[in-house]
């Protein structure tokens, strides 16, 4: 694997979009990544309910398509993170995720095994009640790339999205002073204002998978994204 190849791709390209794959049937997520031009601006991401249900060959059959694209494997590790990790990388991915509420432990040894391989860590603040906090713990143990995220039961039950969440962006960007990628109900139409916000890596799902045309949502979202690739 290339050196810290995302991180390469977002110096090289200054923004970059994610495909969240987020599926439990492997056939329309190879579908859709199919679909689409796979640019070196283009992240396809092996959610975790296709992880879930159909293993971590997801994250091979996603490497194994055509194209310039990067992979990310949605683990949310919680716990030995070094074996996690270690079973992502082999397998293709250029980057995955822990939680951001698991314990310096295994934040530190999910990123110690990343490193080996090249690869980049995003710690996912999924379900973290105190963001300064969560950044800290981020900060400390060294992870790439802070993600904020808003879980889809969030979105349902309170009517919240990551579309929004501009402000948010900026002080995560400012108190993490690195990377940021985000991601929870984002539109195409939406990425513009999050990239001004500050924001690096745009992860979108359903505004791509359940759209009409999936391959022109992508298009719009990549159009927003101002990217120099």
């Amino acid at each position: 694997m290339d050196r810290f190849k995302m991180i390469d791709r977002l110096n090289e390209c200054g923004k970059l979009l994610q495909i969240a794959l987020d599926f439990t049937d492997i056939s329309p997520a190879i579908k859709i990544a199919s679909s689409v031009e796979k640019y070196k601006n283009l992240i396809l991401e092996a959610g975790t309910p296709l992880i879930k249900s159909f293993g971590i060959n997801s994250v091979k059959l996603l490497r194994s398509l055509e194209g310039n694209h990067l992979v990310f494997a949605d683990l949310k590790i919680m716990d030995v993170g070094a074996l996690e990790a270690n079973m992502a990388f082999s397998n293709g991915a250029d980057a995955i995720s822990v939680s951001a509420a698991t314990n310096i432990e295994t934040l530190k040894e999910t990123v110690e095994e990343a490193n080996k391989w090249n690869g980049v860590v995003f710690g996912d603040l999924i379900g973290v009640d105190d963001i300064n906090l969560g950044i800290e713990k981020l900060k400390k143990s060294k992870v790439h790339i802070a993600l904020l995220h808003i879980g889809i039961d969030v979105q349902m039950k309170m009517g919240i999205t990551a579309g929004s969440a501009g402000d948010l962006i900026k002080v995560i960007k400012e108190k993490f002073n690195g990377p940021v990628a985000v991601a929870g109900g984002i539109k195409p139409e939406e990425v513009k204002s999050l990239v001004s916000s500050g924001a690096d890596i745009i992860i979108i799902g359903g505004g791509i998978t359940k759209a009409k045309n999936p391959k022109e949502a992508t298009n719009i979202a990549l159009r927003n994204l101002d990217s120099k690739c």
